[in-house]
């Protein structure tokens, strides 16, 4: 403080400054937030290999593992940094009150701390939807993964889709038609790919989050709590976007699917009373066959055309062309693509970081209206 003031001024200062606390920097990610089921190589780059969570994203005590006592552990560890660390860290400068430099601290060192750390991430969930890194050159074509189609519920149909990138590049499917015992067998021609929309929405969205973080470099002063708030909400909209892109497939009605040019994908040709779905759902990829059979003209059934579903069940009835169908039998496989795991589980690390953020941001709120930092 200023060195003209009286000793009982400096001592109620002195005697008000929180006491200090020893945090560990180099603190790794909590339980909630590495979450379950990480791959190996998404588990690396959040320990040992890649970034760190440490002051900004454990938040002192609590903050780690991603529950509430980030807010109060966030507070806590500022008040420690602002009131004094080894070696004369702990000066208050002149005219602030012990809050206002924990509050000053916050916007020019710690939000930073944050933004490093969302941007290693986000770079790393990037490298899953095989984006190019900033700076260096366009990487070649996605590598071909191959899946095998299966379920525990049915044998009816089995496959192989091949994954490139955002595009299923392949597909060999068998259906077993169990009133006949046939065996019908269709693949993707092949000059022919399937865009999945999902994965190309989601890579598009943590696109658009780097973009924002990458404009607030280490040169860019927040001068405000507000400001801070505001790219928060913007990060986290993009973040959340993308989760939900993968978490919640498109609703579809029977006669959207009938026209979808994916039906057009297949050498044979489907026959007419098949209907194929492809998306995604969560880390899954889920193929969906659906057979069919005209109603008569004369049908006593009451006609009823079924709405948008992720997933129609037997029943369902549709008009397509001049003619009314009903779906008699559905059949489900699908295939957990790893890659799509680590995503969401780099998704929900970054919201809660933001989070973390704007909590420890809220504590200092009272001091946004009357003067910037």
């Amino acid at each position: 403080g200023g060195c003209g003031a009286p000793r009982t001024a400096r001592r109620r200062v002195a005697a008000t400054a929180p006491r200090r606390r020893q945090l560990d920097p180099g603190r790794p990610l909590g339980r909630s937030a590495a979450g379950e089921g990480l791959g190996p190589d998404a588990a690396g780059a959040l320990t040992a290999g890649g970034p760190r969570l440490g002051r900004a994203a454990g938040g002192g005590d609590g903050g780690g593992d991603g529950s509430d006592g980030g807010r109060a552990g966030g507070a806590g560890e500022a008040r420690g940094r602002a009131a004094g660390a080894p070696g004369g860290g702990g000066r208050l400068t002149a005219g602030l009150s012990p809050q206002e430099e924990e509050f000053r601290w916050l916007l020019h060192d710690e939000v930073h701390a944050v933004l490093r750390q969302l941007q290693d991430i986000l770079k790393e969930a990037s490298l899953r939807f095989t984006l190019p890194s900033s700076g260096t050159a366009t990487e070649g074509p996605a590598k071909q993964e191959n899946f095998i189609l299966g379920s525990c519920s049915t044998d009816q149909v089995k496959g192989v889709l091949t994954l490139q990138g955002d595009a299923l590049s392949q597909a060999d499917v068998n259906l077993k038609i169990p009133r006949n015992n046939q065996l019908l067998h269709f693949a993707f021609r092949e000059d022919k790919q399937w865009k999945l929309q999902q994965i190309q929405d989601a890579r598009n969205h943590v696109s658009q989050a780097m973009y924002l973080l990458a404009n607030r470099d280490e040169s860019y002063q927040f001068r405000t709590g507000a400001e801070v708030l505001k790219l928060m909400d913007a990060v986290m909209l993009q973040l959340t976007r993308a989760r939900n892109r993968l978490t919640t497939p498109a609703t579809l009605t029977l006669p959207e699917i009938a026209a979808s040019g994916l039906t057009r994908m297949f050498a044979p040709a489907l026959p007419s009373d098949l209907l194929v779905n492809v998306y995604i759902n969560l880390n899954k990829l889920c193929l969906t066959v659906y057979q069919l059979h005209a109603l008569q003209p004369n049908s006593t059934k009451n006609f009823r055309p079924a709405g948008g579903a992720v997933l129609h069940s037997p029943g369902a009835m549709f008009e397509w062309g001049s003619q009314r169908l009903e779906v008699s039998h559905v059949h489900k496989v699908e295939c957990v693509i790893p890659w799509l795991n680590d995503a969401l589980v780099f998704f929900t690390v970054s919201l809660q970081l933001c989070q973390q953020l704007k909590d420890k941001i809220s504590v200092f709120s009272s001091y946004w209206s009357y003067r910037p930092f």
